[in-house]
């Protein structure tokens, strides 16, 4: 038993994906600390990708937190920050 156990946590350590940050990652989530934004940490970066690439597809702020909040409602309030520290960190352009 035990060492079907030490197989299954080596077999699961060894599957686990690989923890990756993005260079860009640190400094939007320093932007929304400084601004008081308690949101998860991987929910905000995945919604400030969305928000770059509504950018980049041309959607005016205002759209661009509103389809934010939609996909993301656990940032419901800070789509705000989000989109303004995505447009910083990921999509300065």
């Amino acid at each position: 038993m035990k060492t079907t156990l030490v197989a299954a946590v080596v077999v699961g350590i060894w599957l686990a994906p690989n923890a990756y940050a993005a260079p860009q990652d640190q400094p939007f989530l320093s932007f929304l600390a400084a601004n008081k934004v308690a949101v998860d940490p991987n929910t905000a970066i995945n919604a400030a990708h969305i928000a770059c690439a509504q950018i980049a597809d041309g959607e005016p702020p205002s759209a661009v937190a509103a389809i934010v909040s939609q996909q993301f409602p656990t940032i419901s309030g800070d789509e705000y920050w989000i989109t303004a520290g995505a447009r910083q960190a990921y999509c300065p352009n």
